[in-house]
């Protein structure tokens, strides 16, 4: 079995170096996000600074300006999902926190729908595997989409800023959603391949190496996926979000593989009963 792995393109066309693939999987971030993403850090840089600053980036840049971002993201996400669809017939996905799923929380009517189910339509090689279990071959792969930092705060100007009641509230949301994926790897009967959006929290893959960013130097990835992949020890672990450290670490006996960033980094994975035979990485 060959895995033909492609990381975050936000927008960007791949490039595809390797030939010989059985299956593409690939962790989201579809969508472009070269407009929103300093918007969105300016605004993160406003609430480390100020506790009460409660503006989100579509307030200072405008909800018609920001309709007009949002759809042309949408737009360049659609482009990559057919463009995925047309190298394979197995392409398995989950979304990334810039490909405009549903949220349930926010105020504003258009950020509530789901986006991201709408430039799917009618793609009939993507396997949609958030919060899903799907079989592929002699394996399994378990799909946990979306987490774009720890899933309950790790540092603590961070903590500090949640009230004793909006931690509990949060430790609770975290355990819930915890619980959802753990409850797919005790459903599993082959080796796993477990497809996160973000790499494992305090590893060689997640800290932020990037001065424009407000997190510069801080590990920031899934807390969740590391708690799941030491309890469960899944054969392999394909993440992305992190654009600094395309390669691989281990946790205990998981590869862990952070798949890259941009049209120009590839990863072929040759599997072999329930072993990784080879991981080849091509581009930057």
């Amino acid at each position: 079995m060959k895995l033909l792995v492609v990381g975050d393109l936000h927008g960007q066309v791949p490039n595809v170096y390797f030939n010989d693939f059985d299956a593409v999987i690939a962790p989201g971030d579809f969508c472009s996000s070269d407009e929103s993403r300093p918007l969105m850090f300016k605004v993160i840089k406003e609430e480390l600074k100020n506790p009460d600053y409660k503006k989100k980036w579509y307030d200072v840049l405008g909800k018609t300006k920001t309709k007009g971002i949002i759809n042309r993201s949408l737009k360049a996400g659609r482009v990559i999902l057919e463009k995925l669809d047309s190298i394979s017939n197995r392409v398995y996905v989950v979304p990334g926190n810039n490909d405009w799923v549903s949220d349930k929380k926010s105020v504003w009517p258009f950020l509530r729908i789901n986006h991201y189910k709408t430039i799917k339509e009618g793609l009939n090689h993507i396997i949609d595997v958030h919060l899903r279990i799907r079989n592929l071959g002699d394996f399994q792969i378990i799909g946990y989409g979306l987490s774009s930092s720890p899933e309950y705060p790790q540092y603590k100007a961070d903590l500090a800023r949640y009230s004793d009641r909006e931690l509990l509230n949060k430790k609770r949301s975290y355990e819930r959603l915890f619980n959802k994926v753990d409850n797919l790897f005790c459903k599993a009967t082959k080796p796993v391949i477990f497809l996160s959006h973000n790499v494992p929290f305090n590893t060689s893959l997640d800290r932020i190496d990037n001065p424009e960013s407000p997190r510069n130097g801080d590990h920031f990835g899934s807390s969740i996926a590391r708690e799941i992949i030491e309890k469960h020890k899944p054969m392999l672990c394909i993440g992305g979000h992190m654009h600094e450290h395309f390669g691989k670490c281990k946790i205990g006996s998981t590869v862990c593989i952070n798949a890259g960033f941009g049209s120009d980094v590839n990863t072929l994975i040759e599997l072999s009963d329930s072993n990784i035979k080879s991981v080849k990485f091509s581009g930057k």
